[in-house]
């Protein structure tokens, strides 16, 4: 059995409206006016002036806006960031997937401008992350408006949105946008991607450069995590295979950065906060071959590492092209951020721990 597939913006009439001022006196018709909802309910057995009080609280914490929820990393950022945010989540499922009662989640198509504003407008948030993408590699080169609308035209939408009402953006990327032969790479390499895909990311990040918002690009790349009713990614389907004694063949001939989902969201957070403009990479601090990842994960999960059997990715017929030789330097963002991101028997360990914990679910 093969390893899966690895894994003109318009302006909307005048200005949005100002951010909502937060200084109202409890108890006045205008605080009783944008009262929110502490949870899902009004809170039984507290008196007027506690349920204005915790309304004053809530109205005093910062808002973030996390689009593509229900996903590996959406999902994750939303661990890293109910506790301590107004956090609202969003996805194209009219379904909350990962719902928690801290959080309220809002259904939006990206892809469609109007909606993006009227959710921006709404939400009014300091931070929105995007973690929405069309991640479908192959799928990237038949669904090539699909692959545009989602990873280039909503980005711009969601930049435009954010300038507007003076939110930071945070945009996750990828290191297709490069080519792979000369990694691994600094954010100061220059872009070169080779397939649609990438293409199609690339146009996403210059959209957010272009449009004036306050904003931070995090490319990232084999990501890997725990979560609710997800599909599988290369740890999770290797782990499942494994168990069930199928066969596999790993390709021997792709590098990169194996990325823990819950350490991503952790350094997302901290770049939302740091309020730094600009391009970082962030993943796991470990470049390995495919091949060899996967006999990792054998030996950290115990499980029959004589089922793997090494190929070679042109033997594959993929579709898609790969960046082959890739691989980030994360020099930047562990100077500048401080961040600390694991190395790849770390991170499986950590993994491991997540999932007997059930975190993100």
């Amino acid at each position: 059995m093969l390893a899966p597939a690895g894994g003109k913006c318009e302006h909307d009439g005048p200005p949005l409206l100002q951010k909502l001022q937060i200084g109202h006196a409890p108890g006045s018709a205008r605080a009783k006016r944008f009262r929110p909802i502490v949870n899902q309910h009004e809170m039984p057995g507290l008196s007027s002036n506690q349920e204005d009080s915790l309304t004053t609280m809530k109205l005093m914490r910062k808002r973030v806006l996390i689009t593509g929820a229900n996903g590996l990393l959406g999902q994750n950022l939303l661990h890293v960031f109910a506790q301590n945010y107004d956090c609202t989540a969003s996805g194209r499922n009219p379904e909350f997937v990962a719902a928690r009662p801290e959080v309220s989640y809002r259904p939006c198509d990206i892809t469609r401008r109007a909606e993006v504003v009227k959710l921006v407008r709404e939400v009014m948030p300091n931070f929105i992350i995007n973690a929405a993408a069309f991640t479908d590699v192959d799928g990237s080169e038949q669904q090539r408006e699909a692959c545009w609308q989602v990873n280039a035209t909503a980005v711009g939408y969601l930049s435009e949105a954010a300038r507007q009402v003076g939110a930071r953006l945070i945009h996750v990327s990828t290191d297709y946008v490069f080519d792979g032969t000369s990694g691994p790479y600094t954010e100061a390499h220059r872009p070169n991607p080779l397939g649609f895909y990438g293409r199609a990311k690339l146009a996403g990040e210059n959209a957010v450069i272009g449009s004036g918002a306050s904003y931070a690009i995090a490319r990232t790349m084999v990501l890997y995590g725990h979560g609710r009713r997800l599909r599988p990614n290369f740890v999770t389907w290797l782990i499942g295979q494994l168990r069930n004694g199928n066969a596999v063949r790993i390709v021997t001939d792709q590098f990169g950065n194996p990325t823990l989902a819950s350490e991503l969201a952790a350094a997302l957070r901290v770049l939302a906060e740091a309020g730094r403009d600009g391009i970082y990479h962030i993943c796991g601090r470990e470049i390995i071959d495919r091949y060899h990842f996967a006999l990792k994960i054998a030996e950290v999960f115990a499980l029959n590492a004589r089922l793997i059997a090494p190929i070679r990715t042109v033997d594959l017929k993929q579709q898609a092209p790969r960046p082959m030789h890739s691989g980030f330097d994360i020099s930047k963002a562990v100077q500048e951020l401080g961040i600390a991101m694991s190395g790849v028997v770390e991170g499986l360990q950590k993994f491991k721990r997540e999932s007997a914990d059930g975190q993100a679910a």
